[in-house]
């Protein structure tokens, strides 16, 4: 109970931190003059490093395991002292840096955090923290968002964003004195086991969060643009579908907090709904309730992936499903962005995009993972084999070609050398020759 009320008041803490950090981030470097191009790129960048960190850990988690308490502590700090030098500065290559820092901050704290829930609660009480946490969360996420609005409007124009962000970073730190005295002597005792059982089914619940994650990442690059550029909505209409969508999901945390997860297929078949409804609608006011039903059952699906991997943790392992729900966030995130800058203004294609990613999402759910499966468990455990095998299959197949051409490629280096060198030395002795 303790370790519940510490881990709800840490979060909290962080919705308003946020709310007055990251949320603001595009808007504080817009008004330094940096370009949506270098926007863009820096985000891609340090979500690349975010990954190439998760994948590390993945491969390397015994770095995890050990001297827990003391990377914890310094990976929160990190992530919210870093925002700091961010508005200090309009370098932006300081800018770049404390950005790709704090981002990979956010990565081991992600993997430190999952692994202190897996490892501290059953299944039940997974669920349970996790619900109050998204709804504590959005709930302070809101009353951030507030507060950075009217220090926005009442702070002298040249020392705003430096008092707000410098105010986020420090209220970001009571978090972090919170998450301090939390018990973690579970996570030191976590066992690393040498292969995940039942990998197949690894591998389809990690697919079906990843398609997900990525639709719903997408979805929220293009949306406020859509309704300001295409459908003339007002800026307050655009600001609104963020503020209905972040109340919902505390309804929908309440929603499918304690639900049986074969319910869950009511949120999988409802959030395709959210980017056909945005699309036919022309009337922009209507976009806020089409985000607040998004809020509701898009806190479901979300709920669906976490709560799969808490069922499954003594056959995938704490340590490993911790880092992979990092993984695949960072991931989405990759796969979300070149979507935006692709098709820019073409947002029929970004909204089919989307469309399909959540259909693919509903697709591997509800066809190979049992506990939400429309056909038998027998038959969802077979599908979900067969997608394992032919995906490890294809993946064999693309590294072997791959090694073959590079091998290839490497030969007829030698090869070219080999000519040339000889070439040089017929060149040298026929000039000998004629001396």
């Amino acid at each position: 109970m303790r370790l519940k009320l510490i881990l709800t008041l840490e979060i909290a803490f962080a919705g308003i931190y946020l709310a007055l950090t990251r949320s603001l981030l595009v808007i504080y470097l817009t008004s330094i003059g940096f370009t949506v191009g270098y926007i863009s790129a820096m985000v891609v960048a340090s979500s690349t490093a975010s990954l190439i960190l998760s994948i590390i850990l993945y491969k390397f988690p015994r770095f995890v395991a050990r001297r827990v308490r003391v990377k914890f502590i310094l990976a929160h700090a990190g992530e919210r002292i870093f925002w700091i030098p961010m508005v200090l500065t309009s370098n932006m290559y300081v800018i770049t840096l404390s950005y790709m820092v704090l981002s990979m901050s956010s990565t081991i704290l992600g993997v430190f955090m999952n692994l202190l829930i897996y490892s501290s609660f059953d299944e039940a009480g997974i669920r349970d923290v996790t619900a109050k946490r998204t709804a504590a969360y959005n709930f302070t996420n809101v009353i951030g968002s507030i507060l950075s609005i009217l220090l926005l409007a009442i702070l002298p124009t040249e020392v705003k964003f430096q008092i707000i962000f410098i105010t986020g970073s420090l209220i970001g730190l009571l978090s972090t004195l919170m998450i301090s005295i939390a018990d973690m002597s579970k996570m030191e005792r976590v066992e690393i086991p040498p292969a995940i059982e039942r990998p197949e089914q690894f591998f389809s619940i990690s697919s079906f969060l990843l398609a997900f994650l990525t639709s719903n990442n997408l979805l929220g690059i293009f949306w406020q643009p859509y309704l300001m550029n295409v459908l003339n909505a007002p800026d307050y209409v655009a600001a609104g579908i963020n503020f209905a969508g972040t109340f919902a999901s505390i309804l929908g945390s309440a929603l499918w907090a304690k639900r049986s997860l074969r319910t869950f297929r009511i949120a999988l078949a409802s959030v395709i709904l959210t980017p056909i409804t945005a699309i036919l609608i022309p009337i922009p006011s209507a976009h806020i309730g089409i985000s607040a039903f998004n809020g509701v059952v898009g806190t479901g699906a979300v709920f669906l992936g976490n709560f799969l991997f808490a069922r499954y943790l003594s056959r995938f392992g704490v340590l490993r499903s911790s880092i992979i729900m990092v993984l695949l966030s960072n991931l989405s995130q990759l796969l979300a962005t070149p979507f935006g800058i692709i098709f820019g203004q073409n947002y029929m294609i970004l909204f089919i995009s989307v469309l399909l990613l959540m259909i693919s999402s509903n697709f591997l759910a509800l066809l190979t993972i049992p506990e939400v499966a429309v056909v038998p468990a027998h038959a969802a455990r077979t599908y979900s084999y067969l997608l394992y095998t032919t995906s490890l299959t294809g993946y064999s197949f693309i590294v072997e070609t791959t090694m073959e051409a590079i091998t290839l490629t490497l030969r007829l280096l030698a090869l070219t050398l080999v000519l040339i060198v000889l070439y040089i030395l017929y060149r040298l002795v026929w000039f000998l020759a004629t001396i």
